[in-house]
């Protein structure tokens, strides 16, 4: 049995298959899109589909919320722990990832034919978000999966009652 099963406590790498399972079914509609437009001989349009911005601004987010909540969740204080820095990489993101693929989302959306800047920037930010959200989700998951660990089913005792005659 592993270690950790034994000590009850939540292995990282389950933390990390939740959050790439998670990440996996976002990117699901996507290779769906690529296949449909490479199928039509139109795939040179799935760099300039708005839903990158759409997906990155939802990762974006979604990475926030996930980190925040796995701390807000800890049961013990964590060493070296200060609010102050949550708060400065949170405005970092947004400064840099969330308000950024907001408005190049806005911009491929307003344009009539979007440029090739605008469709690699749009990637490049959901690729960004991509990775916030896995690394962020999986330090928030991690904490919050530490935070909520019950006993699992096989360490519970059998309880006798008279129903069942023993």
């Amino acid at each position: 049995m592993p270690e950790a099963d034994e000590k009850g406590t939540h292995s990282p790498g389950n933390s990390l298959c939740v959050v790439g399972a998670e990440a996996l079914l976002i990117l699901l509609p996507f290779v769906v899109m690529g296949l449909v437009l490479a199928q039509k001989g139109e795939f040179s349009k799935f760099a300039y589909m708005p839903e990158w911005g759409v997906a990155a601004s939802a990762l974006t987010g979604l990475s926030m919320v996930r980190f925040a909540t796995g701390l807000l969740h800890a049961r013990t204080p964590m060493e070296g722990f200060a609010w102050e820095r949550v708060l400065l990489l949170f405005s970092i993101i947004v400064v840099f990832a969330f308000v950024p693929s907001l408005l190049v989302m806005s911009l491929v959306l307003l344009a009539e034919t979007p440029s090739t800047y605008l469709a690699v920037l749009q990637i490049v930010l959901f690729l960004l978000a991509l990775f916030l959200f896995i690394s962020l989700g999986w330090a928030g998951e991690h904490v919050l999966a530490e935070a909520t660990e019950t006993e699992k089913p096989r360490d519970l005792k059998l309880i006798r009652t008279h129903a069942t005659g023993d």
